[in-house]
């Protein structure tokens, strides 16, 4: 099975506390005064990996309702797609669900659930 998760790094925001860490320091040019700004939401280099991190932290967190589905966010997700596996169409389509489940929690969407064998497992949350 596969799906794609609607990822927006603007979502995930700074610890409040942790935001006077994230300055940029601007000059336009060599005569213009110097700006400074507040980073609130990732947008920097790293964000890609502060995104996994963020994912793997909330599959962390969410590894007492959801255990199957933790692993599959820690273990089977790259960048904003998940390919995993399930030995029956049963088992799909309760790991779709609380997959979907455990991201929403953190404010994430999964769309495009496909399946090389199963046309039908598309349907479900996410």
């Amino acid at each position: 099975m596969r799906s794609a998760l609607i990822f927006k790094y603007g979502q995930i925001l700074f610890e409040p506390s942790q935001r006077d860490l994230q300055r940029i320091v601007w000059k336009e040019t060599n005569n213009s005064p110097i700006e400074i700004y507040q980073l609130n939401t990732y947008g920097t280099v790293t964000t890609p990996f502060l995104a996994m991190r963020v994912l793997k932290a909330l599959a962390d967190a969410e590894h007492q309702d959801f255990p199957e589905a933790a692993k599959i966010t820690s273990r089977d997700m790259y960048m904003d797609d998940i390919l995993s596996c399930a030995t029956s169409l049963t088992l799909a389509k309760r790991l779709q669900v609380d997959v979907s489940e455990l991201l929403w929690r953190g404010g994430f969407e999964l769309h495009k659930w496909v399946s090389v064998a199963n046309p039908e497992f598309g349907s479900g949350r996410g």
